[in-house]
């Protein structure tokens, strides 16, 4: 295996050692979970859920999308002579934007009362992450670019558990009634060590911080796609704070443990995903549809039975994940795997979408699924709760998927994926989720299931090898 490793070439070894930093960096905030949950009471982990969710929606605003892999690597490659000058002044640009946008949140606030959004320390919490977490991502996205995979790896690994010890350390030492503050800036801490250097070293080497034409292209670029990134974060975060808001955020804080067992799903899928692109990408380019649809179906097929297998074992990882007073979360997992297979399903069609340039029909379907979602949040999350917010998400996720379908087929003129074939995998995938609701009361039946499930696997092993070998060829 070492001289396998050592004759890949750079390109590969960046590749494999992102997405096990990917793997670790979720990982380790997936195993730590149930630490949280018995230290802090549900009302407390309520308040961290809203917060992370309040974090992705400003942050739209306070950075303008510039931290988006789309926008920063548009600019890498457009100025790959000066890229540490156009790194230097992005984050200037980032950070005059969080500065005048955390001055309106102050006088909304001083206008609007303690209540508006987040409270003192929380907002200040968020201002700092938004200064110093750009340099982060442009470092690392630059080190992917350039392939050069140790130093990011050793950063983001390192980051992340150093986040985590702080955390359950200082944790463990507060009193109950600042403990979610305390777990989120103890993580901030964690990650500042590192990015703070990296803030100063970024604009040392770069040694340009005002650059008025380029800030003018990138905002050209940029400002027009800041409607598709607000309504994919409001689509994947508002749920949780309406739950908070109208309901109590100690249901907000169930809703948040049980959606993160479906990460699991969406760490395999990130996986798939980044060699999908490349794959697909490489064989539009010579028209080989049929191996993007066997591939893609393929791929399609084995995500929803990973979705399915989640769900079977749900109740068992929910047990270790936190004590029973999250368990009445169980009957949301079904619906939040179905919402992981359908995003994934989504990348199928928008990849081509992307290939073609087509992002009108990108931001179209993200802004149209988002009302959709919100409007039904706000009926029904009143009267049922996180179990409405897990159903609204569901439905919003299936318009989204047919509209991105219908943007694949106005984007593309020749026809690549079969319809029917995927329609069918992804009704059976959804249902078979659903039917889990049903078979949480049998252990014997759901374990039949997933040895059922494994049999077929082991069966199909060389199909699988087969699958995965060309995806990397690709």
């Amino acid at each position: 295996m070492l001289e396998k490793w050592k004759a890949m070439p750079d390109s590969a070894k960046s590749s494999i050692a992102f997405v096990f930093s990917s793997f670790v960096l979720r990982g380790v905030s997936f195993i730590t979970t149930p630490v949280f949950t018995r230290v802090m009471d549900v009302t407390q982990y309520g308040i961290i859920a809203t917060y992370l969710s309040w974090v992705s929606i400003i942050e739209v605003f306070a950075l303008l999308g510039l931290t988006s892999a789309g926008v920063f690597n548009v600019g890498l490659s457009e100025y790959s002579d000066s890229r540490d000058q156009y790194i230097s002044s992005v984050l200037m640009l980032c950070n005059i934007t969080t500065v005048l946008f955390f001055i309106v949140i102050a006088i909304c606030k001083a206008f609007l009362g303690e209540g508006f959004l987040l409270t003192g320390d929380l907002l200040l919490l968020m201002f700092v992450h938004f200064i110093f977490s750009p340099s982060q991502v442009f470092w690392i996205t630059r080190q992917r670019y350039e392939f050069k995979y140790k130093l990011a790896f050793l950063q983001v690994v390192s980051s992340a558990i150093l986040s985590q010890v702080i955390s359950i350390f200082l944790v463990t030492q507060a009193d109950g009634d600042h403990v979610a503050s305390v777990k989120l800036w103890g993580a901030e801490i964690g990650t500042l060590l590192f990015n703070i250097p990296l803030y100063f070293l970024l604009y040392k080497r770069g040694k340009t911080v005002l650059n008025i034409a380029l800030w003018k292209q990138i905002l050209v670029f940029a400002l027009p796609l800041i409607p598709h990134y607000l309504a994919q974060h409001v689509m994947s975060s508002a749920d949780r704070i309406m739950v908070s808001e109208m309901v109590s955020e100690a249901d907000a804080g169930i809703y948040s443990v049980v959606a993160n067992i479906s990460m699991v799903a969406t760490i395999v899928w990130s996986a798939i995903n980044g060699s999908l692109i490349a794959y697909t990408f490489e064989n539009l380019k010579i028209k080989e549809y049929k191996k993007i649809n066997g591939t893609a179906t393929l791929l399609v097929l084995g995500y929803g039975v990973v979705c399915f297998a989640i769900c079977l074992i749900a109740p068992e990882v929910l047990l270790i994940l936190a004590p029973p007073e999250y368990h009445i979360g169980i009957y949301a997992v079904p619906p939040i795997a179905g919402v992981a297979f359908l995003s994934a399903l989504y990348n199928v069609f928008a990849n081509i979408e992307f290939y073609h340039k087509k992002s009108n029909y990108i931001t179209l379907a993200t802004i149209v699924a988002t009302v959709i979602n919100f409007v039904l949040n706000y009926l029904l999350i009143p009267r049922y709760s996180f179990i409405a917010a897990s159903y609204t998400t569901l439905f919003s996720y299936i318009v989204l998927v047919f509209m991105h379908y219908g943007g694949y087929r106005k984007s593309s003129v020749d026809k690549i994926y079969n319809g029917k074939t995927i329609l069918l995998i992804s009704t059976l995938t959804i249902l078979a989720c659903e039917a889990c609701n049903f078979l949480y009361g049998s252990v014997v039946l759901r374990y039949c299931i997933m040895a059922l499930l494994l049999f077929i696997l082991a069966w199909k092993r060389k199909s699988v090898i087969g699958m995965v070998k060309s995806l990397r060829a690709g």
